[in-house]
Order: structure tokens, then sequence, then C-alpha cells
């Protein structure tokens, strides 16, 4: 296999041996990463389960507050934004949806200035906990 028919013989010899040296520092930089190293940069466990819903104080306030009668539908799920979970209490009456998405420590998106639009634009939906009419 000729790689350069331009130059000779020699020169072929040594782009041949720079791209083998390339080749196997790219392969001892990738497998010098041990797996814990990896996993640090997954995303961890979901901080929203329908246990939660129960035992979380304010959580429990949250859905109390759409589980009055003539709320009509709530669906509560969890959604992946920019590595971070976050648990949304989704009727369709709100007036301000912003108000009710909540991070893992209790602060609505508007608090940690995400805007609504972006957040449902980039997010991925996770799990639905709770689906219900009131």
């Amino acid at each position: 296999m000729k790689a350069f028919t331009s130059f000779g013989a020699w020169h072929n010899v040594l782009v041949t041996r720079h791209v083998s040296l390339i080749v196997i520092g790219f392969l001892l930089i990738g497998g010098s990463c041990t797996e814990a190293e990896i996993k640090e940069y997954e995303i961890g466990e979901p901080c929203f389960t329908k246990e939660s819903l129960e035992t979380v104080p304010w959580v429990k306030d949250q859905l109390a507050f759409f589980q009055v009668s003539k709320q009509g539908p709530l669906r509560v799920a969890v959604y992946q934004y920019r590595d971070q979970y976050y648990l949304a209490f989704e009727n369709p009456a709100l007036s301000s949806p912003m108000s009710y998405i909540f991070n893992c420590d209790g602060k609505t998106i508007g608090e940690v200035s995400i805007h609504y639009n972006e957040f449902y634009g980039q997010n991925k939906l996770m799990m639905v906990l709770l689906e219900a009419k009131y």
C-alpha cells in the first residue's frame, strides 16, 4: 500500500511510523482512565422517587396543593435537564408553571435562573411519578 506516491519510499515509512505512534498514544491515554473516573462524570440517581411524594415535607406540601378537589388533571414527573433532576407538578390550568418545577434542593427553576421555555425545550422525561385527576 502506498501512502503518498509523490514522495519517496523513505518518507512513506516515516509517515507510517508516526501514525502508528499517534494511534498507540491515543490507545494508552484512553486505557488509563479507570471505571471510577468515568462514573464521576455520569449523572447520579434521581433525587425524586414515588416514595418522596410521601416522605419529603416540601414535596408533600406541593402535592397537597394540587390534590384539592376540582383542580383538574395532575402529572408529577421527573425530568433531567443539564445533568440535574427536576420535579415538575404539571397542571394545564396553572398560570405560572415555572413556580412548580423544582430542583433537588427544593428551589424553583425561576430561583435558579432557568426559563420555562428553555427547560421544556432541552429536558428529558425520566419518569412519571403520578398521574391523577382531582
